[in-house]
């Protein structure tokens, strides 16, 4: 028995098409401050390609 991934599940909006195409995350904070005083945010905008690879796309 295999386990069901996410993007398997019946209803899921993500299908094979939507995989074969490239899934890109651009991170950006215009400057070292912006890095600094909103870490949050950066754990976040990373934390997409988790999502991504959840979902189905491979990460590079």
């Amino acid at each position: 028995m295999s386990a069901v991934m996410p993007w398997e599940h019946s209803g899921s909006k993500i299908s094979a098409r939507h995989r074969e195409r490239l899934a890109v995350v651009y991170v950006r904070h215009s400057t070292r401050q912006q890095v600094i005083g909103h870490q949050e945010s950066t754990r976040l905008q990373y934390a997409l390609v988790d999502r991504a690879v959840g979902l189905g796309w491979e990460a590079a």
